[in-house]
């Protein structure tokens, strides 16, 4: 279990890092799908770490869903 745990924030954490242009360029996908596949690794491994009660990982799946709800809603925000 241990090792799933490992690899679950290795993977968000390279999702993380993918999200941008460079991230969409070298996958070859648009923004909006990595963003989307992001999304749902960060709340398929939310599930995963209540299902294992491994906290460690939850904890991490919140921050990095909290830093995405930001980055939305600054996104949103009407720039002066």
């Amino acid at each position: 279990m241990k090792y799933l745990a490992i690899a679950l924030i290795l993977g968000l954490l390279a999702l993380r890092l993918l999200r941008g242009r460079w991230g969409s360029r070298f996958l070859g996908v648009s923004g909006r799908v990595v963003d989307i596949v992001y999304v749902a690794a960060l709340v398929i491994a939310g599930v995963a770490a209540v299902a294992t009660k491994y906290w460690l990982l939850l904890a991490l799946v919140v921050v990095l869903l909290v830093l995405r709800i930001i980055e939305a809603v600054r996104s949103r925000a009407p720039r002066d």
